[in-house]
């Protein structure tokens, strides 16, 4: 089977964890999943998959990180491709494409996967990206759906059609849907034919580019001269994507732009342990919790309290006779709020 050139997008404006993470260092870089990163498990998961070595796209503001969070864990020979502006994930992916199709031929299977998602269950995960890395090389756009284990309305769904003929463990696609309200969430999952959209993506560069020519012309007309024109940067491995190229870049997602559009992409049903992390919330569920469930990291003491998240990265911090609630301390700011509501952050940024 070809080897996966792993593509790992390091975009973000980390305002869903703040105040734990910024602008500056968004959530993928904070090392507090084990000691780790988010980035580095990102990395470490392909790693073990027996894909090339990465490529990343990231802001420029990013690049130091990057490549010290590699180094730690002893990733060798990325490329890093330095966004000169976020122009969301259409420009991003796009950009990657025409990289990978001039370094490695349009023949080239790349993966694209965000870089702050948790899975717990890395033998299934690798079982269906050989699935994805065959049905691509055959000339497929895939994507994985989640299967999900709630009425979730935070993500977009996927609707299974018939299965692949051609390629088994792999479905057409039916529709895709966006965020939906409860009362249809539940009836999603008591179909049994909806899955969670993942925003991960298995593809052949040279298909990718000839749907993208068609559906997103201008993105990728965009990203190919950005490439074209990228220049090295002060580290080796690393490029610059030439900036007014760049630019010209209309921002979209790259589910709006090509894959709800493409009649060419395919679904890999994906049962992993998977979480996307959107928020302190979702962070208190996969964090290492004590007997009375709570997370608590940095300088904490609780008492009476119940199923919380505090975190400091320095001022000590003392929780007394309250359930359910996010403290976060840093020198950025204090986020004290119910984990519940904890989605709404943005409201108050």
């Amino acid at each position: 089977m070809q080897t996966m050139v792993p593509v790992i997008l390091c975009g973000g404006s980390g305002t869903r964890f703040w105040p734990a993470s910024t602008d500056e260092a968004p959530k993928q870089f904070l090392s507090i999943w084990q000691g780790l990163s988010l980035f580095q498990i990102t990395a470490q998961r392909l790693a073990a998959a027996g894909s090339a070595a990465p490529l990343i796209i990231c802001n420029r503001l990013h690049e130091a990180a990057v490549r010290e969070q590699l180094a730690a864990i002893g990733i060798d020979g990325a490329v890093t491709l330095l966004e000169p502006e976020r122009r969301d994930s259409a420009a991003a992916i796009a950009a990657a494409a025409a990289w990978v199709a001039r370094s490695h031929g349009p023949g080239q299977v790349l993966g694209v996967f965000p870089s702050d998602q948790l899975i717990r269950d890395d033998a299934a995960f690798r079982q269906a990206l050989a699935v994805a890395t065959a049905a691509a090389a055959a000339g497929d756009l895939v994507t994985f759906g989640i299967r999900p284990d709630r009425p979730a309305t935070e993500f977009g769904y996927i609707e299974r059609g018939a299965p692949c003929a051609d390629q088994a463990g792999a479905y057409h696609v039916a529709s895709f849907h966006e965020k939906p309200k409860l009362e249809t969430a539940l009836a999603y999952l008591a179909s049994g034919q909806f899955d969670w959209n993942s925003g991960m993506f298995v593809f052949a560069a040279g298909a990718f580019m000839a749907e993208a020519a068609v559906y997103m012309p201008g993105i990728q007309a965009a990203a190919d001269e950005a490439v074209a024109g990228a220049q090295p940067g002060a580290r080796p491995g690393t490029y610059l994507l030439e900036p007014a190229a760049f630019r010209r870049a209309e921002k979209n997602s790259i589910d709006y732009a090509l894959f709800e559009r493409s009649r060419k992409v395919v679904t890999v049903p994906l049962d992993c342990g998977w979480n996307d992390l959107g928020n302190w919330q979702a962070a208190h569920a996969e964090l290492e919790k004590d007997g009375d469930g709570n997370v608590m990291q940095g300088d904490v003491r609780v008492l009476a309290c119940r199923d919380s998240i505090v975190l400091t990265d320095g001022l000590p911090v003392r929780v007394l006779g309250v359930d359910g609630i996010a403290v976060i301390v840093s020198a950025k700011g204090v986020l004290v709020c119910k984990l519940d509501q904890a989605v709404r952050l943005k409201e108050v940024l």
